[in-house]
């Protein structure tokens, strides 16, 4: 349902689901699964803040940092197939935060990043 929500941009009936369905990462059957699931919710928490302001806002920037620096130790410990996901979630970290010079940068780097890891 996430992936759903996601691609028609549904973003409070996506960030109703990630809150309901709590940390299900230790239930996924595979590592794809629970890579796919963690940039998901990382994109999920980035998008509804954009659309919410005060303390709502922060609390969603939150949650957007701690899963993506999940993402950013997977990387940091050599897993390949993440880094155009945090290319991506720091881009939209950047846009959240009115940097749009470096929030370009970014999705500059996740297409280059995606063409040279082949995806």
């Amino acid at each position: 349902k996430l992936e759903v929500f996601v691609f028609f941009q549904q973003w409070k009936e996506a960030i109703d689901l990630v809150r309901k369905a709590g940390n299900v990462r230790r239930f996924l059957s595979s590592t794809f699964h629970s890579v796919r699931y963690t940039f998901l919710e990382a994109l999920t928490y980035l998008k509804a803040a954009q659309s919410l302001s005060g303390w709502k806002r922060r609390q969603m920037k939150k949650c957007a940092h701690r899963t993506i620096h999940l993402i950013r130790s997977w990387s940091k410990n050599g897993n390949m197939n993440v880094v155009h996901y945090l290319c991506i979630l720091e881009a939209e970290l950047a846009v959240l935060s009115g940097k749009n010079n470096k929030a370009k940068e970014g999705f500059n780097a996740a297409i280059a990043t995606s063409s040279r890891n082949g995806f």
